[in-house]
């Protein structure tokens, strides 16, 4: 290498990494950390929000490049206190949130995951994720988690690459290969395996869910698959009736206070008494059974919950679907 060549790639390090001495700490990253790896794991401190006060916990992912452009986290493990009905389910106690999130995530998730956006810039490397808690009893169990945080980045030329990116290729380079984990553009969790599980948040405390939310669930699709089939082991949403789909969840005029929240399953046909052909599913009308879509084009399901609690009596425990891709 010559000579010169050193020193633009010191330079084009220094530029990119501007790397803090002692905030890098390896695959595993401390409260007040900075990662520079394209895989880091976030891990609790023990003892963390046990002795009674509100403390936090916050955690910094620099881009390993400018061609970075999501970041996927996978819950190994993740219990914060559970959203408090104030007035309906939210994230009041305990709360995750991140930056380029418009929404913050509490209770138990463990399994779950999440995309988040990242669009860095030679001016801002660097994205937040923050874990703030609310003060307990002394010696009231704490919360706990065990995050992956996965840097993935896009080929240059793709729709989802900044353009920042573009203009660097000379300067920074990737070696991976991760478009088969990239999310489509809008999606906050994407199933890449043909069949597996989804959950609402909080599912694995019983509910209820987390309200006012509106996001989209993906999964990968091939020129082979067809269509995509999901069964129901729980699924209890509130519902304006008890017919539990389209009019039922959803109304066409606007009204305040009524329940909307519903699972869209873009022209399912769920196998009922006898087939009903819908898009958006609430109340209990899916517990038990199965809903297909076989629509062309991407697979995914849109999940709505309101700033309404306990219409009609309702539970809210959420959902837990088994899904496959045929």
């Amino acid at each position: 290498m010559s000579i010169f060549k050193s020193v633009v790639t010191l330079a084009v390090c220094v530029q990119l990494c501007n790397q803090v001495v002692g905030q890098f700490t390896g695959p595993t990253l401390a409260c007040g950390g900075t990662s520079l790896l394209k895989t880091t794991t976030l891990i609790s401190p023990a003892q963390i929000g046990t002795n009674g006060a509100a403390t936090s916990c916050s955690y910094n992912i620099r881009a390993i490049n400018l061609r970075v452009c999501q970041l996927r986290l996978d819950f190994n493990s993740f219990n914060l206190a559970p959203p408090t009905v104030n007035p309906y389910p939210a994230c009041h106690i305990d709360t995750l949130s991140i930056a380029n999130l418009d929404f913050n995530l509490c209770g138990e998730n463990s399994g779950q995951h999440i995309y988040v956006p990242f669009s860095p810039t030679l001016a801002n490397m660097t994205l937040a994720i923050n874990f703030n808690l609310g003060s307990r009893i002394p010696g009231q169990v704490g919360p706990y988690w065990n995050v992956r945080v996965q840097q993935l980045e896009c080929p240059v030329g793709a729709a989802f690459a900044s353009k920042a990116a573009v203009r660097a290729e000379s300067l920074v380079k990737t070696f991976h290969n991760d478009l088969g984990e990239l999310a489509p553009t809008g999606c906050l969790q994407y199933h890449t395996t043909p069949t597996g599980i989804i959950k609402s948040f909080n599912f694995n405390n019983g509910g209820p869910y987390i309200g006012n939310m509106n996001y989209a669930i993906c999964f990968r699709r091939t020129r082979a698959n067809s269509s995509l089939k999901l069964f129901a082991d729980v699924f209890d949403l509130a519902a304006g009736d008890a017919t539990g789909y389209d009019s039922s969840c959803y109304s066409n005029i606007e009204t305040p206070g009524r329940s909307e929240d519903y699972l869209l399953v873009p022209e399912g046909v769920a196998q009922m008494e006898q087939n009903v052909r819908a898009n958006r599913f609430c109340g209990q009308s899916l517990h038990q059974r199965s809903v297909e879509s076989s629509l062309p084009g991407p697979f995914a399901l849109y999940f709505n919950s309101d700033s309404t609690y306990g219409a009609n009596g309702a539970t809210e425990t959420g959902f837990q679907m088994s899904y496959q891709i045929v």
